[in-house]
């Protein structure tokens, strides 16, 4: 598969970026919790193995036996694609545990990192994808997520820590670099921000609020920047299930819209039954 622009197979992914997407980039995937942006990472990580290229996964939100069993809770029969050797987990989250790790596991893991040490992380990563595997325009580097980071560093700090995985993962050897980040707070909305203007892609997620509010937690991503592509700069829905990201049925959708719509209308109606008795029993 390696070539100048990647095509995921994941609908929303090709609505939102027709043409696919530029090989030698950093991505950003922000949004808020739930939207389902992890799931999107792994689904890319899926799609970058069955291709037969490898990904290195960083996790800093979790542990490596929980991310694991995320993977196999989806129908991927992604335990084949790990048994060839193309996934490999860096583990920036078991630090907290000291001797307790080895509870957790260590499957596929290639390295242990500590979210406070910059440029251990990045030798760390180098390491591994340039020496160890000799990647060199091919497979995916995930890091999940930079939230962590923000525990140890200031806004600075991150920001020229993914300028420089950026420069030496995504420029100086072709490998696409997925980062998330959780925007839920006001100083993590500003740190992606900035990220917006500085890295190749930027991803938001949402739940869409006009359907939230009748009880339709639907998700959309949006596809802010992009460079070297073209994009449809529209929100695209998507829902999770047993294979991962799909696009959603639309016919389902505005049948469930009309029923929802239909229950708050009755909803509607009986408050105002209920209002006018009230007014009654009051006068």
């Amino acid at each position: 598969m390696p070539s100048g622009l990647v095509r995921p197979s994941i609908v929303p992914l090709q609505v939102a970026l027709p043409w696919g997407i530029p090989r030698r980039s950093l991505i950003v995937l922000a949004g808020p919790a739930g939207t389902g942006k992890t799931v999107l990472a792994a689904h890319l990580s899926k799609f970058f193995m069955e291709s037969g290229e490898k990904v290195i996964y960083l996790t800093f939100d979790d542990d490596p036996k929980s991310l694991v069993e995320h993977f196999r809770s989806f129908r991927w029969n992604i335990d084949t694609l790990f048994s060839k050797g193309l996934f490999s987990i860096v583990d920036g989250f078991s630090f907290r545990l000291g001797d307790l790790s080895a509870d957790i596991g260590d499957e596929y893991v290639v390295r242990r990192v500590t979210p406070s040490d910059k440029d251990g992380i990045i030798y760390g990563l180098y390491d591994i994808a340039a020496k160890r595997y000799s990647m060199q325009g091919e497979g995916l580097i995930v890091v999940d997520s930079l939230n962590e980071l923000m525990f140890s560093m200031d806004i600075s700090q991150v920001l020229e820590f993914v300028k420089t995985i950026r420069a030496v993962f995504a420029k100086g050897l072709g490998i696409m670099v997925v980062t998330v980040l959780h925007t839920a707070t006001e100083l993590l909305e500003e740190l992606a921000a900035h990220l917006e203007y500085l890295v190749d892609g930027f991803i938001e997620t949402r739940l869409n609020p006009t359907l939230l509010e009748i009880g339709i937690p639907l998700k959309e991503l949006m596809v802010r920047k992009m460079r070297g592509t073209m994009t449809n700069p529209q929100w695209v829905p998507y829902v999770i299930v047993d294979e991962g990201i799909m696009g959603v049925d639309q016919s389902k959708l505005m049948a469930l819209i009309q029923e929802r719509m239909k229950e708050a209308a009755y909803v509607a109606s009986l408050r105002g039954v209920g209002g006018v008795g009230q007014d009654k029993g009051k006068g």
